[in-house]
């Protein structure tokens, strides 16, 4: 092997030592990964894979497979000493690999708005921009006022029935720990099986919640839709009895009359917007 050549392989569990040494020096403020490094390492569908140079894991990132079958490209970390040596490209000549492996046509990933880099990187692999979100939050209390009865969906066809004519308010996501699905009919039975499909059939309401990981963090509405009131009481109270520090909400910053409601019942609003961008045909080279 040439000094300073970047190869990429499958992450091992040992592996996990040089990923979070990875993780503290490229996003200090976001980590995770320790938390979702079983989950992450098991994945025999997708694939959790590292850079290494002279021997060294410099870079992760992991690949994904939606209910869809479309790709969610996440955690993609570089050590900022090695920044700007080709690891990020190869991880994404990486992700294009197993997306002909699996036959994966669609692949997706996230940014902040500012992160002129990691958009720079995406756009060369031929990505673009498919969403512009704002987050809100909400601390919880240990008590919260009286909320309406809301009562799961399960069946898949109703759950379809009831989201599906939102998807427009939404701009045709749903976003739950950062991670943005394409809202159609097999995400809408795959979450009514999972049980974040949640009804209150007098006020005609609807909303979607849970978490991807990390459910002691945070509870995510993906969306909602009827008696705001009711539906975000209702969140709070899920949160709070789910030991839930946070109730969190991304939607399209052109959705004016969210962000009044989110913002009217104590919301705050994240610091900066964020990009979800998406490579529809992964042929890439």
């Amino acid at each position: 092997m040439t000094p300073n050549a970047i190869t990429v392989r499958q992450a091992r569990r040992d592996d996990l030592d040089a990923i979070n040494i990875v993780e503290a020096g490229s996003t200090p403020g976001l980590r995770y990964v320790a938390r979702v490094f079983d989950d992450f390492v098991s994945d025999e569908v997708g694939e959790f894979s590292v850079a290494e140079i002279d021997g060294q894991v410099v870079a992760c990132g992991k690949f994904t497979v939606m209910p869809d079958h479309s790709a969610w490209l996440e955690t993609l970390r570089v050590l900022p000493a090695y920044q700007g040596r080709g690891a990020g490209k190869r991880l994404y000549e990486r992700f294009f690999e197993v997306a002909r492996r699996e036959g994966v046509t669609t692949m997706r990933m996230y940014t902040g708005v500012t992160n002129l880099v990691s958009k720079g990187l995406a756009e060369r692999f031929g990505f673009r921009l498919a969403g512009t979100f704002r987050g809100a939050w909400l601390p919880l209390e240990a008590a919260v006022g009286p909320a309406l009865a809301f009562v799961p969906v399960t069946d898949p066809a109703r759950a379809t029935a009831l989201l599906m004519p939102h998807a427009p308010r939404w701009t045709g996501f749903v976003v739950m720990n950062r991670t943005f699905y394409a809202l159609t009919p097999i995400l809408c039975a795959d979450f009514a099986r999972a049980g974040r499909v949640f009804e209150e059939r007098a006020s005609g309401s609807v909303v979607v919640l849970g978490a991807r990981f990390m459910p002691e963090q945070a509870l995510h509405i993906g969306m909602y839709a009827g008696d705001t009131r009711a539906c975000l009481d209702f969140a709070a109270h899920l949160g709070v009895t789910r030991g839930a520090s946070r109730v969190s909400c991304l939607f399209p910053p052109a959705a004016a009359d969210i962000q009044a409601e989110l913002t009217e019942r104590g919301y705050r609003l994240e610091s900066a917007d964020f990009i979800v961008m998406e490579n529809g045909s992964a042929q890439h080279a």
